[in-house]
């Protein structure tokens, strides 16, 4: 296991555990400003469109609200989920003394797939599990490292008609994430996702929350929504590249939680869910309700 940052908190408080996604670290929690992305030759914020976006995330509040906060970078980022889950289950165990008040998983993209498969176990006592921006039901564009999807289709013909440098290091970001080998585990119908037979905790409060505005990557200054416009057809586009419908990565509709008892879309892509402050006032409020 790499990295871990714990913060301790008031007593009486639920151990807020974060679990981040795919290819990210610890950073993209507690130093977000520092964290990288597309193999660590990026920093987050290229895919933020924004300058000045606020770059604080709910660690940061749960934190000064006095909760205990808890998280880790994983040991294989892109590698199986299984591999993720015993990390974390040997993590719980490791500050099981500061989880009196009960356990609460924050989880963004892929990391919400990690809580659902450690929770299967029934260890511990869970008061609440939130997921941004995670793949419940899979994503489509995991079919990108092959060729055997529209989506495919789509970073081929973007690669074919690239002409200068910057618009072609664009589409290798875009390729290296989707080749990893992690990604086989989130196409839908996949063994993995097949194979979650989890159940809602008891006592324990589950929240959902989904984006709606795919505007992700950029090759110059088209979206990718934009290009897939002008390649693919109306029915061909994936939901997690069409506006409204998806982050750029999933759809609003793989992003609902099962047993989820609120769930709720934002129209922001797949990174701003970690910093946009209402998405963040959102999930405190709801969070500060527990208590």
């Amino acid at each position: 296991m790499r990295e871990t940052v714990f913060h301790p908190g008031r007593r009486g408080r639920p151990l807020a555990v974060f679990i981040h996604g795919m290819g990210l670290d610890v950073r993209v929690w507690c130093r977000p400003a520092a964290a990288r992305v597309l193999g660590g030759k990026y920093p987050l914020s290229v895919l933020l469109h924004r300058e000045t976006a606020e770059m604080v995330t709910p660690f940061a509040d749960l934190r000064e609200r006095g909760f205990p906060v808890l998280t880790w970078s994983q040991g294989r980022p892109a590698g199986p989920i299984r591999a993720a889950v015993e990390e974390l289950a040997g993590l719980v165990r490791a500050y099981r003394r500061h989880a009196g008040a009960g356990l609460l998983f924050i989880c963004h993209s892929r990391g919400g797939l990690i809580a659902r498969n450690y929770l299967e176990a029934g260890e511990g006592r869970v008061r609440g599990v939130i997921t941004l921006g995670s793949p419940h039901r899979g994503t489509t564009l995991a079919r990108w490292a092959g060729y055997a999807s529209p989506a495919a289709l789509l970073l081929n013909r973007i690669i074919e008609n690239c002409r200068g440098k910057e618009m072609l290091s664009a589409v290798q970001r875009i390729g290296y994430f989707l080749a990893s080998t992690g990604l086989k585990e989130l196409l839908p119908g996949s063994p993995f996702l097949e194979g979650l037979k989890d159940e809602k905790q008891r006592n324990a409060f589950y929240l959902s929350l989904g984006g709606t505005n795919p505007d992700l990557f950029r090759v110059k200054s088209l979206s990718l929504p934009e290009i897939a416009g002008r390649i693919l057809p109306e029915k061909l586009i994936p939901e997690e590249v069409r506006a409204g419908y998806g982050d750029g990565l999933v759809s609003a509709a793989s992003s609902v939680l099962p047993h989820a008892d609120e769930h709720r879309d934002f129209h922001l892509n797949h990174v701003q869910l970690l910093f946009d402050r209402g998405v963040r006032e959102y999930l405190v409020s709801r969070v500060e309700a527990l208590l």
